[in-house]
């Protein structure tokens, strides 16, 4: 078994159908910036990934992420497209492909406690795609209870502190991570190229700012509040629609 459906059911955010996928359980994936890490996926259930965001339907995932763009219509067509998203994750991709295999019936649905066991000593990168907010806090609690090490990040921090166990901050400006820190988060804030860290700050090190130096798999640092490091984390913005990201935040 490469991977499982952790949970489906309603979305935390609005109730749309989820689905919560783990994969990489034997082959620890392939994506090349984190390393061999168990990849877990939150996506709407009957709804492929490319069309939810073009449509808007992606905010039962990632709630209010700014990162998700805008949808307009075409007054002429009727058609929706998703204009100025930012998000460095490649649809096509991972998501693309695990969407795929579910709709083929790849994954079985497991109950928590063989979850827990399926992750067990195991590194896991919690929300590959999607919020981890979108998700009852139950099932991490269960699953993520004997795992080695873990990385997770939520935009949901205000709605949601108690992720900070599991999960950094994700923070786009200064502000946003002075709340979050309030809030008992851990921070990763994404800043444009030019701007520098902050004190308490750390650079990723698997950033091309760093030269890529480790991969997630052999850092772990953002683990949330599991990881008994005091620094926050942040980086470069990075990923094909990183010039979206620098004028949003321009005109912010």
């Amino acid at each position: 078994m490469n991977g499982f459906i952790l949970y489906r059911g309603p979305s935390e955010i609005d109730g749309q159908p989820i689905i919560c996928i783990a994969t990489g359980l034997e082959d620890g994936g392939s994506n090349t910036k984190t390393g061999p890490m168990v990849q877990i996926y939150i996506m709407l259930d009957g709804i492929h990934p490319m069309q939810a965001v073009q449509t808007g339907a992606d905010v039962s995932i990632c709630g209010n992420c700014r990162h998700r763009g805008k949808v307009i219509k075409d007054h002429k067509t009727g058609l929706l497209t998703n204009v100025g998203r930012s998000c460095y994750v490649t649809l096509m991709h991972g998501p693309r492909v695990v969407y795929d295999a579910y709709q083929r019936g790849v994954y079985q649905e497991v109950p928590l406690p063989k979850a827990r066991k399926l992750l067990a000593r195991k590194t896991v990168r919690v929300g590959t795609y999607g919020d981890p907010g979108a998700v009852p806090i139950k099932v991490w609690k269960m699953a993520l209870g004997q795992v080695a090490a873990l990385t997770g990040y939520t935009h949901l921090w205000r709605e949601k502190p108690e992720l900070a166990e599991f999960c950094m901050a994700s923070c786009d400006s200064e502000v946003d991570r002075v709340l979050a820190k309030a809030l008992g988060f851990r921070t990763f804030r994404v800043r444009r190229e030019a701007d520098p860290k902050l004190p308490g700050e750390g650079h990723c090190p698997a950033s091309a700012e760093m030269g890529k130096a480790v991969q997630c798999a052999a850092c772990m640092l953002c683990g949330g509040n599991k990881v008994k490091a005091k620094a926050d984390i942040t980086i470069a913005v990075h990923g094909a629609r990183k010039n979206n990201f620098n004028k949003e935040m321009a005109d912010a």
